[in-house]
């Protein structure tokens, strides 16, 4: 059960990594199709790309030496395509949006709290941080 729920972290974070580049990279109209594909996406994903998202940023305030990876920086883009589409009105379901920007900001507060070793967090997601 935890190899599965490990794989589909990875498919997660591949699909949504694939989706999102770099923000400064996103052309409005790319930038809201980012916005309108997290607004299909169900309701679990959404939540686990957020919680992912909080959680790298949190780890990246707490340990000032990790640097994320290009797929880590596609992670952290979900927050801010999160922000964005409530911001400027584009996201199709704000309720949505909303709840999912809760998941991210639980995850980043307890992340940024957390105790743990900073190498013990890079090893626990290595994908995500150089």
């Amino acid at each position: 059960m935890q190899v599965e729920t490990k794989f589909m972290s990875r498919i997660l974070l591949t699909l949504i990594a694939s989706m999102c580049f770099t923000v400064s990279a996103f052309s409005a109209g790319q930038e809201e199709q980012n916005i309108n594909y997290l607004g299909r996406m169900a309701d679990g994903k959404l939540h686990r790309a957020a919680a992912i998202s909080g959680n790298i940023y949190g780890v990246l305030k707490r340990c000032r030496a990790l640097r994320p990876s290009e797929s880590g920086k596609a992670m952290m883009a979900v927050s801010i395509l999160l922000y964005h589409g409530l911001d400027r009105h584009l996201a199709p379901d704000p309720a949505k949006f909303e709840r999912a920007i809760r998941v991210f900001e639980g995850a980043y507060r307890k992340a940024a709290l957390s105790k743990v070793d900073c190498q013990a967090e890079k090893a626990k997601d290595p994908d995500s941080y150089r």
